[in-house]
């Protein structure tokens, strides 16, 4: 009896695991006007009866039954979308609907029926005509397909993020012939093709947009995956566009490179960066174009930045002058280089127009401890921190492209950055640190673990290769290695400069009763407004308005201050009508502004560790984006979750509960989180920059 049992469920295991790996022929969607039509056809492989179809409300679990239409093999239903909206759907809906349709399988004389989506996973053909969003009555329709399911859905009143439908987008080729960049690679959809491609060279400081001439052209569709490929070209003609730059007196900035995608069905286009660059492309196509006009010389060059190394042209600035002063000098600085060696030039910089993170503070202990070296700060003559800089010595800065910051690179022993050397040479061309000699260090700019550093700081990248990389722990440390690639010899644990400035009188820390919410500056802000970062904005908003958060507030008499970083700032405005103190991060004093504050709400800016060092509670706040039609909550890049020293949620009336718990807690931070801080601080005192000293001192020894 028991052997016959097993076997029933042997044969029903293996029938559903037939079933799981079919695939059906074809799956058609329809439109035409109001009417939505829905046409499958079933595999011959097993014996099939079709039941129904059925529309599933997601919201509340409702199914919407349709009887089969069956002609030919074809099984269909059509449904009049907007009578469907005015039957079905409530007063100011927000609703998630899915297509399923039910099948009786018959498998070794085992009946076994499924209630199945109607998903591309499915199907080995899909294909559509005539597709949209739908206006209705004040209402918008948005169809799409389901991450988690493949499945086909429409939603009313919940913008669906169209990026869905890009699965890959890669540059292959680069290649500067004269005067004219030419990019070539591909784009991948999944589903939903490509009508048209534009493409367009948006500045990050000013916004300046221009069209770029571009072509491309499908090269696969293919069944099975529903991948539709295509090739693109980009071709930007360097010399009409350094008249264009001098014309409108463009001072130095970054172009990236955008695609506008409009997508079949959809009305907006879906924008995306031009990235990804091979990695033999990336080490090979760095070639810089220089345009003279007058007295002036624009550099041009091409470069990748970001997590996705993302295409940038970038526009430097010089004097024909301090140009040619350059091109004279650079063949000749390895024979000039011995006569200066005993010197000792040490250069550090973070960005032309920065003197506030580490390197700053590197600089300012080196100028304070150490007056007797030759160190140098690289700043720009308009940047708003010079007159700081200079009150350390104006003969220890070197003016950002000026002919003795071109001649102390050349000569320098070392070069400390914040960020890739390229931040703070004449050009963005990597290529220019072939031509020094110099030993590279790294002061990162903050700890590890919260965003994707692998694109700039990866030890076998191909912009450099940093002689030396400190960190603040042996939890750091190992990030180091498994994920930038670091050799252990080449790592120190050292501490960043600026913690031996926020580690000072940590006593008097938190002199103010204050709840400082810092929301990380993402990447995507910085010309077009993604969802993302609306939806975050948005997050943020509500939970300001929060009565039961305004409680709390109230109840412990807490000051309010949101910081805002450069992606919202369009939001300004909005935030200002929240009752809070509203600032700017990019115009505030960071290390001042948490020493001061109790209680820290973030998504995942990496401040988040500076604070949790000082023992204070953290609390990182990343809003489950349902709203966008996306099964997938909106998570940070951060690498070790586990190792985060403050509670994480995705809900706003969690976060509430949790900054309850904090106040009940009188505003310490658990013992879990400081064992978790503690980790990742291993000198908890102010003598980081000694360390760094030190081990920058055996370097060079």
């Amino acid at each position: 009896m028991n052997s016959t049992t097993n076997e029933q469920h042997l044969k029903i295991e293996q029938a559903e695991k037939i079933i799981k790996e079919l695939r059906h022929p074809s799956f058609r969607l329809t439109k035409q006007d109001d009417n939505l039509m829905t046409t499958v056809t079933l595999t011959k492989d097993v014996s099939t009866e079709f039941k129904e179809f059925f529309i599933l409300h997601r919201e509340t679990g409702k199914k919407y039954s349709f009887k089969a239409d069956n002609t030919n093999e074809f099984y269909s239903f059509s449904v009049d979308i907007r009578s469907f909206i005015k039957k079905y759907v409530p007063e100011n809906p927000k609703e998630h609907f899915e297509f399923y349709f039910t099948v009786r399988y018959l498998i070794d004389d085992h009946e076994i029926e499924k209630d199945e989506p109607l998903s591309l996973n499915r199907f080995t053909h899909y294909e559509s005509f005539g597709l949209t969003e739908v206006q209705d009555s004040g209402h918008h329709l948005y169809p799409y397909f389901s991450r988690k399911t493949q499945g086909f859905c429409f939603t009313i009143n919940i913008p669906v993020r169209s990026v869905r439908y890009i699965q890959d987008s890669t540059i292959d080729t680069l290649q500067l012939k004269k005067d004219t960049l030419a990019l070539t690679g591909t784009i991948v959809t999944k589903a939903i093709p490509i009508n048209r491609v534009d493409t367009v060279m948006v500045g990050r400081k000013f916004g300046h947009r221009q069209v770029i001439h571009s072509d491309h052209q499908l090269t696969d569709s293919t069944d099975g995956t529903h991948l539709h490929c295509y090739d693109y070209q980009i071709n930007i003609d360097l010399e009409e566009c350094a008249r264009d730059f001098f014309i409108s007196n463009t001072i130095d900035e970054d172009f990236d490179l955008y695609f506008e995608l409009y997508l079949n069905g959809f009305f907006n286009p879906t924008i995306i960066r031009v990235s990804n660059p091979s990695d033999a492309n990336a080490k090979k196509n760095y070639t810089s174009f220089s345009y003279s006009y007058g007295k002036n010389t624009k550099f041009l060059a091409p470069n990748f930045t970001g997590q996705s190394n993302n295409f940038i042209l970038s526009v430097t600035n010089f004097e024909k002058e301090t140009v040619e002063y350059m091109n004279e000098l650079f063949p000749f600085a390895p024979v000039l280089r011995p006569f200066y060696s005993n010197r000792g030039i040490w250069i550090i910089g973070e960005t032309p127009m920065e003197a506030k993170n580490n390197g700053w503070a590197f600089y300012r202990y080196m100028r304070q401890r150490y007056p007797e070296k030759e160190v140098y700060y690289v700043i720009d003559k308009t940047s708003p921190d010079y007159a700081k800089a200079a009150a350390l010595g104006e003969d220890h800065l070197l003016i950002y492209k000026s002919k003795k910051y071109i001649w102390a690179l050349l000569m320098a022993q070392l070069l400390i950055t914040t960020e890739e050397p390229s931040a703070i040479l004449p050009t963005r061309n990597p290529l220019w640190l072939d031509g020094l000699s110099a030993k590279k260090v790294v002061l990162q700019k903050n700890v590890l673990g919260l965003q994707d550093s692998r694109a700039s700081l990866e030890y076998d990248t191909k912009r450099f290769k940093a002689d030396l990389f400190f960190v603040s722990s042996k939890t750091e440390k190992r990030l180091a290695i498994e994920t930038l690639n670091f050799p252990e010899d080449k790592i120190s644990i050292t501490g960043l400069p600026r913690f031996d400035e926020l580690l000072k009188d940590e006593s008097l820390s938190a002199s103010k009763h204050q709840l400082l919410i810092f929301p990380m500056n993402h990447d995507s802000g910085l010309y077009y407004q993604s969802d993302v970062i609306e939806h975050l904005t948005l997050s943020f908003i509500s939970l300001l308005k929060n009565p039961i958060f305004l409680d709390f507030v109230q109840q412990y008499q807490l000051e309010v201050v949101i910081a805002l970083p450069t992606a919202m700032l369009h939001y300004v405005t909005a935030f200002t009508e929240c009752n809070c103190t509203v600032l700017l991060q990019s115009q505030e004093n960071i290390q001042q502004l948490i020493k001061e504050s109790s209680l820290l709400i973030t998504d995942a800016d990496p401040i988040a560790f500076d604070f949790s060092f000082l023992l204070k509670p953290v609390l990182f706040y990343q809003p489950d984006i349902k709203t966008l039609a996306s099964e997938v909550p909106f998570n940070s890049t951060h690498i070790y979750l586990n190792e985060l020293p403050g509670e994480i949620t995705t809900s706003e009336e969690s976060l509430i509960h949790l900054l309850e718990q904090i106040g009940i807690n009188q505003f310490q931070v658990s013992r879990k989180n400081q064992q978790k801080a503690d980790a990742l601080l291993y000198y908890h005192d102010t003598q980081s920059n000694q360390r760094i000293y030190e081990a920058i001192t055996n370097l060079l020894h």
